[in-house]
């Protein structure tokens, strides 16, 4: 991802939502030609279904297939890795993980580690390892959801492995903690279903994109990469969320 030095990428947490149909998707889009129209718009997308297993490679193939040259991918590990195993004894179930992801060759962004609320800084030791048993060659991220890991101990473990904190909007922390490598994650999150349906803007972001962009702006300026995803829980329709971030700062003559 060197190329992207300086620049910042939008999406949206997922891409098949049926309450996209007829907002975003053209009543014709259905299926696997969803990913072919998103990627019009965007691009990048932060895939959430590997959350509950590892997709086959063929699955993984098509994603790929499917995208256009400079598209990304960033993908959740498996909650068998972070929620139910908890970092520990599952090694070569992520190794797995992170061969099966790499058939996405220069399509893949960072793979998520997104670590559930009961799991501490005592867990610190677990994390570590983990990270030292992670392939090579690839872009990682971290979100923590306890307040106990905002300690510069942690910082420095993911720095020392160039592992990204995680940045977030609403859920369970505050919105910035810490840089802590060249890309930098940011989740806008929101509050969990706080919405009953997700095919429009129900609430204004004015005030958190304008919070947001002078940041951006910053980690940008030093050369930083930022990927971005929206949850439909942010604010109801996470397309409109994006192509507002992404007006911002897109380059002149994009």
């Amino acid at each position: 991802m060197s190329e992207l030095a300086g620049r910042a990428l939008f999406g949206t947490c997922g891409w098949s939502y049926e309450d996209w149909n007829g907002v975003f998707y053209p009543p014709e889009v259905r299926g696997t030609k969803r990913l072919t129209h998103y990627a019009r718009s965007f691009h990048t997308v932060e895939i959430d279904s590997t959350f509950y297993a590892i997709p086959a490679r063929k699955t993984v193939q098509g994603w790929r297939e499917r995208s256009p040259e400079g598209f990304l991918f960033s993908a959740k590990f498996p909650r068998l890795i972070t929620h139910e195993n908890r970092l520990v004894g599952c090694g070569n179930e992520a190794a797995t993980f992170v061969d099966v992801m790499s058939e996405l060759g220069d399509r893949m962004g960072c793979l998520l580690l997104q670590l559930p609320p009961s799991l501490t800084v005592h867990a610190f030791d677990d994390l570590a390892r983990f990270l030292e048993g992670l392939p090579d060659g690839y872009s990682y991220a971290v979100e923590v959801r306890d307040r106990s890991w905002l300690v510069d101990e942690f910082a420095d473990l993911l720095k020392r492995w160039n592992v990204a904190l995680v940045l977030t909007d609403g859920g369970h922390l505050d919105r910035f903690w810490r840089v802590t490598s060249r890309v930098v994650y940011i989740r806008w999150l929101g509050n969990w279903n706080q919405f009953e349906h997700y095919n429009r803007v129900q609430r204004d972001t004015t005030e958190d994109l304008d919070w947001w962009t002078p940041r951006i702006e910053h980690i940008l300026s030093k050369g930083g990469i930022v990927l971005g995803y929206i949850n439909n829980n942010f604010a109801g329709y996470s397309p409109a969320i994006a192509e507002q971030l992404q007006s911002r700062f897109t380059p002149a003559g994009d």
